[in-house]
């Protein structure tokens, strides 16, 4: 089997931010980088694209791994019914969407 090397494409958490918010580019400069931004974006995780992305930048996000990842082994190793009972409770917790 022939190795294929896909390109990852890397998205700064603040762009992400910027495409998901409702604010207007200050410039249009910056509207035409967040376009390009979007497009790239869209081709990455569209039919012909790689399906990959990568988010940098992400605000406290070593210490989310460092807290998070230790946990993921605990919920790996629940058993069935607990890691349902855990999820059941995890999702009642959820605040509803405005």
């Amino acid at each position: 089997m022939d190795g294929e090397t896909m390109e990852l494409y890397e998205l700064n958490y603040s762009d992400l931010s910027l495409l998901s918010s409702e604010k207007v580019a200050e410039s249009p400069e910056e509207a035409q980088r967040l376009e390009s931004v979007a497009r790239m974006v869209m081709e990455t995780l569209g039919p012909n694209g790689p399906g990959l992305l990568a988010i940098t930048g992400v605000p406290r996000a070593s210490s989310f791994r460092r807290n998070l990842l230790p946990l993921a082994r605990k919920l790996a190793l629940l058993s069935d019914e607990d890691r349902k009972k855990l999820l059941k409770i995890t999702k009642a917790r959820r605040p509803t969407p405005a």
